[in-house]
Order: C-alpha cells, then structure tokens, then sequence
C-alpha cells in the first residue's frame, strides 16, 4: 500500500501487547509519519473500562509507548498526544489514514462523521486484525489485566481443551503436547469419529462444545501417514495443518509448535 502523509491511531495502550504492536507497525506501513493518542486519566474518568480493573496510570502507559517507538522506529518522524475526548488528532486537517482495530470500526466511522460534519473530507480506513492469544481468543489488556494472558499473548491462567482423535493410541501423545504447551491445561478426551482419512477429505472439527471448553484440538491421521490438526475455540476456527511423520514423538512435537506459536495469530 502507498504511504500516506499521516497516519492516526488511539487508544488506551494499557499494558502494552502485540496487539498494540500490530496497530502500530500497520501505522508506519501506510503513513509517512504517525500520530498516536493516548486516552488520558480524565477520559477514562469520565469513560471506565467496564471490567473495573485498575489500568496503568497515563504516564506509565506513555512511558512505554514512546520507549517501543523509540526502539523499534527510531528514523521514523512520530507524535503522542493526550486523549480527552473521543477524536483527539483523528478529526484535524492533514491526516491521511486512520488505522483501526477489527472491534474498533465503529469509531472509525464515527471519525469519518464528525469530519464532514466540521467540513473536512473522510479519510481511508485500514483495519488490522485482532492478534490471537495462544488459546485462540483475541488479545486483550482486560484479559492481561485478569491474568489470564500475558502481553504475548502466552496462556497463564488454566485452560479446559477439549481433545479428538481420529486413532485412539494418538491421544497420548496428543495430550501430552497440549499440556506442555498449557502446563495448567485440563485435558477433556473426545472421540473424533473415523480410524483414518484418505489424503482427498480433510477432517471437520466436531461442533460439539465440551462444557466450558475454551479450546478444541481434532486430530485425525491419514492412512498414508501423518496427521491434519485443527484447532477451534468459540471465536475462531483455523484451517487444518498437516503435521508429517508416523511416530508418536513427531505427533507431540508438531502439536506443541502448533498450540504455542512464536508471534500472535491473526483469525484465518
């Protein structure tokens, strides 16, 4: 995409996440240069985050915004601004671009809006997908505030997963991998249906729900070798992978690559 003159972005920025980090590279992606505001003590006064956790002060929230910037775009030309009302810099002449979080579109309407209704053109919209926990649940700083994620978006609080496999002996090994990627997981063993599967029909995973179940793992080998793993929680499913081997050790080792990846995960 074509950099445009100046790209705007705001939010809360509490505990910053790699949710975060992905607005913020997308920014510098499609500006020429970047305006960030931050809602200040005095929005969120007047404007609480509904969980009723305490968030981390303004200075220290912007503490650590300009210290990622500086590291990570030191040649960039950059601003951070107080936010006290809900458009702050996104409403002034010379913007470019307004880049948006996938839940937060609506705003991004609404600052299209409240433009022409003071008499300045709409500006592109980009929308960058939410970054996926490594429980298959957006990131989120309510969620890090809780204890549930961390900023990585790496599970800490335990996790119920529900497990399928297609060959009974793969549970083992499958189970083991969940749990070395979620040491507090409690793994719930499901039959997933057929022995085996011709390289022609990928599996489906079950819509059957464990009850509070927040993450299901299908696992079905192929008579040929191998498995397809599909992981699904009640946000999003992914598109099977095919894990390679025939040992139980591959099964386990490609799992576990799989429930823990090195990066956020964007929904498929």
């Amino acid at each position: 995409m074509r950099r445009s003159g100046r790209a705007v972005l705001g939010g809360t920025f509490d505990r910053l996440h790699i949710g975060h980090e992905s607005l913020l590279e997308t920014a510098f992606r499609v500006g020429r240069e970047v305006g960030v505001g931050i809602t200040s003590e005095r929005y969120l006064a007047d404007h609480p985050k509904p969980d009723g956790a305490p968030l981390q002060t303004y200075a220290v929230r912007r503490r650590h915004l300009t210290a990622w910037l500086r590291r990570h775009h030191p040649d960039r030309s950059w601003k951070v601004v107080a936010l006290d009302e809900p458009f702050g810099g996104s409403v002034a002449p010379g913007v470019g671009v307004l880049v948006v979080s996938a839940d937060t579109v609506d705003g991004g309407a609404a600052v299209n809006d409240e433009r022409r209704r003071r008499g300045l053109p709409p500006v592109p919209i980009v929308v960058v997908p939410l970054a996926l926990a490594d429980d298959l649940s957006p990131v989120a700083s309510r969620r890090i505030r809780a204890g549930t994620i961390d900023r990585n978006g790496r599970r800490r609080s335990p996790i119920r997963v529900e497990l399928r496999t297609s060959v009974p002996s793969d549970a083992r090994a499958a189970g083991r991998a969940i749990r070395a990627a979620f040491p507090q997981a409690v793994v719930v063993p499901r039959p997933a249906g057929a022995r085996s599967l011709s390289t022609k029909s990928p599996p489906r995973p079950s819509r059957r729900a464990v009850p509070s179940a927040e993450l299901s793992v299908t696992v079905a080998r192929w008579h040929d070798g191998g498995w397809t793993v599909t992981e699904r929680s009640p946000y999003v499913t992914l598109l099977p992978v095919r894990i390679r081997g025939r040992r139980p050790s591959q099964l386990a080792r490609g799992l576990r690559s799989l429930l823990r990846p090195s990066t956020g995960r964007g929904p498929t």
